[in-house]
C-alpha cells in the first residue's frame, strides 16, 4: 500500500522506495520527482515544534547553500511528523557500496561492479571535504551514517550529496544527541558527551573503513562476531581492541578485504590513530580534513589493471585482484620549489600516476595542496604516450617546463593552450621538472619518472 503524505502548501507527495534509515528516521523517494521525504519516528508536538524551527534556521543558513547537502523544502502535515527535501534522481546511500549482499558469489566482482576502490576514495573524498567545510562553518553534522551520505548509482559518476539537513547544528552538551547504531563515537554510546566535530569524525572514519573494507573496525573482528551478543555493546562502547590493533589481536580478522589492499599507508595511519588512541580519547582523533586530504591523495595514486579492469595502489607490482602484472606508468611526484634553493633529496609533498593514453588533470588542489573552493579547477592537462609526455594549460596562469641541459644551461619553456611533448626520461636535457609558477617565486613543481611494466 503507498503511504501518501501532504506538505504544509497541501501538495501530496506518493512515497516510493526506502532509501535509508538512521538515528531519527527514514528516508524515502517520491514517486515521478526529484525528491526525499524524511519521516521522523518519535512523534510529538515537542518534536514538530523543534523541527520546524530548525529547519527554518537550517533554510536560512547561507554559508551552506553551495555545499551538497539536500535542503529541506517543507514541512508535513500531521498525523506525520517529517519534511520534504530535494534529492537527484540516480542516487543512492554509500551503504550499498560497503554492505555486501548475501548471495554474492565472487566478493571481488561485487567490488568492481560498485567502481572499484579509486571510486571509492573519490566519493569518499568528496564526502569528507563537505563534512569538513560544514566544520568549517561552526556547524556539526551530528549523525553521518551510510545512510545519510549519498552517491551517483552510475558508477562512472561521483556526485555526493548529504540528507537529512535538519541534523545540522552547532555542538551540544551531553543530552540530547543521537546517533545511528554502529556509527556513535564511545562517548555518545556512553552518554558522556554531545555530538561534536570530533563524534562526527569517529562516525566518518568507520564509513570510511567500511567502504574500503567491508568491515566494521570495531564489531567485524572475530571476537566479536563470533562472540555473546554483549560484545558488540562492549566493542562500541571502545572496551575491545580494534581489528587491526598492532598491540592486541584479540579482535583479528581474516574476513572482508586487507587493509593493505584498500588503505593507502596514510589512510592507515588515520585508521590507527582514530581506533586505536583515538578510541577513547578524542583530541587523538584525525579530523575529516586530514580524511579528505589522504583520501584524494590515495585516489591520485591508483592504477587500472589491464586484465581484470580493477583499480589499485601502484605501489603494489601485481594486482591484488587478478594478480596480473602491474603496467607501466608514469610517476609525477610533487615538490616545493624556493628560489635560489637545491631542490635534490625533498622528500615529495605529493606523488600521482598517470597511466598510459590517458590524460590526468591537475587540478588546484594538486597546484597549491589546498581544498575548499575552486580546489577542483583543471589547471594543466597531461598525457603520457609511447615515451613522451604531452601537457597543455588549462587557464592564464603561468606555467614553466625546465630541464638542465649537459653543459649546466637551463632549458625554459612556458606552457600554452597548444600541446607540448617531451620525453619521460631524462636525456640530454636533463630531468624535466614542470613548475605551477614563477621561478622566483615559491611555488609547487612536478617531476616525472617512467615505472616500467613488472614482470
Amino acid at each position: 500500500m503507498t503511504i501518501v503524505v501532504v506538505d504544509r502548501q497541501n501538495t501530496a507527495y506518493a512515497l516510493d522506495k526506502k532509501l535509508g534509515e538512521g538515528g531519527q528516521g527514514r528516508v524515502y523517494s517520491v514517486k515521478g520527482g526529484k525528491l526525499a521525504v524524511k519521516l521522523i519516528n518519535r512523534q510529538s508536538k515537542v518534536m514538530g515544534d523543534r523541527l520546524s524551527r530548525q529547519l527554518t534556521k537550517v533554510k536560512t543558513l547561507f554559508e551552506i547553500k553551495n555545499l551538497p547537502i539536500a535542503m529541506p523544502l517543507e514541512m508535513l502535515q500531521p498525523p506525520h511528523l517529517g519534511y520534504v527535501m530535494e534529492l537527484l534522481t540516480g542516487m543512492t546511500p554509500i551503504s550499498k557500496l560497503m554492505r555486501v549482499p548475501k548471495k554474492v558469489e565472487c566478493l571481488p566482482t561485487w567490488y568492481l561492479e560498485g567502481g572499484g576502490l579509486r571510486r571509492r576514495l573519490i566519493l569518499l573524498a568528496k564526502s569528507a571535504e563537505a563534512l569538513s567545510q560544514i566544520h568549517g562553518k561552526g556547524l556539526v553534522y551530528a549523525d553521518p551514517s551510510p545512510n545519510n551520505i549519498f552517491v551517483s548509482s552510475d558508477v562512472d559518476a561521483h556526485e555526493i550529496r548529504f540528507i537529512d539537513a535538519d541534523n545540522l547544528c552547532h555542538e551540544s552538551d551531553v543530552s540530547p544527541s543521537f546517533y545511528t547504531p554502529g556509527y556513535g563515537a564511545p562517548e555518545l554510546v556512553k552518554a558522556t558527551s554531545g555530538v561534536n566535530t570530533l563524534t562526527d569524525a569517529y562516525a566518518f572514519a568507520v564509513i570510511v573503513f567500511q567502504t574500503l573494507t567491508t568491515l566494521h573496525p570495531l564489531t567485524d573482528g572475530d571476537l566479536v562476531s563470533d562472540g555473546e551478543p554483549e560484545l558488540e555493546e562492549k566493542a562500541l562502547r571502545g572496551e575491545i581492541p580494534w581489528i587491526y590493533n598492532p598491540d592486541d589481536n584479540s579482535n583479528f580478522t581474516e574476513r572482508g578485504f586487507n587493509q593493505n589492499i584498500t588503505l593507502s599507508p596514510r589512510l592507515q595511519t588515520l585508521a590507527k590513530e582514530c581506533f586505536g588512541e583515538g578510541l577513547l580519547n578524542p583530541q587523538k582523533r584525525p579530523g575529516v580534513g586530514k580524511w579528505a586530504e589522504f583520501l584524494y591523495n590515495a585516489s591520485d595514486y591508483t592504477i587500472t589493471c589491464p586484465h581484470c579492469e580493477s583499480t589499485y595502489y601502484a605501489n603494489q607490482n601485481r594486482c591484488p585482484w587478478c594478480d596480473h602484472p602491474q603496467p607501466d606508468f608514469v610517476r609525477i611526484k610533487i615538490y616545493r620549489w624556493h628560489p635560489y634553493e637545491k631542490y635534490e633529496h625533498q622528500k615529495p609533498l605529493h606523488i600521482m600516476a598517470l597511466e598510459r593514453d590517458k590524460i590526468g588533470i591537475l587540478t588546484s588542489r594538486i597546484i597549491t595542496g589546498r581544498l575548499g573552493i575552486g580546489a577542483h579547477q583543471p589547471n594543466l592537462e597531461i598525457e603520457f604516450t609511447d615515451n613522451f609526455l604531452r601537457v597543455h594549460k588549462c587557464n592564464n596562469q603561468q606555467f614553466l617546463l625546465t630541464s638542465k641541459k649537459q653543459d649546466n644551461n637551463k632549458l625554459e619553456k612556458e606552457i600554452t593552450e597548444k600541446w607540448q611533448r617531451f620525453p619521460v626520461d631524462a636525456g640530454r636535457y636533463g630531468d624535466w621538472l614542470l613548475h605551477f609558477g614563477s621561478l622566483n617565486h615559491p611555488h609547487r613543481y612536478a617531476s616525472f619518472s617512467l615505472i616500467p611494466s613488472y614482470s
